[in-house]
């Protein structure tokens, strides 16, 4: 299997303007549905891009995430050589949080999914009720897990319970290998009970 976008529509920027000669490009705009995408017959030398290499266009604004993992501290100890892959990239796993209600308190979602999200019958998602950080009522997604480098996060002081916390990785621990997971069934059992 080959990831070429973790997003359902893909769009890349492409030039208008190509210098043939000099495998140079320039004023680029989005396109999607490109048969050649990330298999161009020449690369760019400026921007700097390789023939299986694209421009992804990616919408995007500032997310609240909950912390899954920081980056590992022992890497920093690895010599690499030159022209070898970069190991040191000080990278954490992340999983953003989603609101279930608009800035006007309009639901986003149906009741039913909303009810079965705090029931846990998905093990891709994880409701979290508003409070603290979380100022509208949000579920966690751990189908939508990423890689994201440390200085591209703020820092908040909030945290989550320890419940929660253990709850949590148990669930993504399940949902990512469908084995374990003994406190995220136990609890779902528990609330399912009621």
């Amino acid at each position: 299997m080959v990831l070429r976008d973790p997003h359902q529509n893909l769009q890349i920027w492409r030039p208008a303007e190509i210098d043939q000669k000099l495998h140079t490009a320039k004023n680029f705009n989005i396109k999607s549905g490109l048969p050649d995408a990330f298999k161009r017959d020449f690369p760019y030398n400026f921007p700097h891009l390789k023939t299986d290499e694209e421009f992804i266009a990616i919408r995007a604004k500032p997310r609240p995430v909950v912390l899954i993992q920081p980056p590992d501290a022992a890497l920093a100890n690895i010599n690499t050589s030159s022209g070898g892959m970069n190991i040191k990239r000080l990278l954490c796993v992340v999983a953003p949080v989603f609101s279930l209600v608009d800035e006007v308190g309009y639901r986003k979602v149906p009741e039913e999914f909303q009810n079965n999200v705090r029931l846990l019958q998905y093990t891709q998602f994880l409701f979290l009720p508003m409070g603290g950080a979380i100022t509208r009522d949000s579920i966690l997604r751990f189908d939508e897990l990423q890689s994201v480098a440390v200085t591209n996060l703020k820092y908040s002081p909030f945290q989550l319970a320890g419940e929660v916390i253990d709850l949590m990785k148990s669930q993504i621990g399940f949902y990512l290998s469908g084995t374990g997971g003994d406190f995220f069934l136990d609890y779902r059992e528990l609330l399912n009970s009621e």
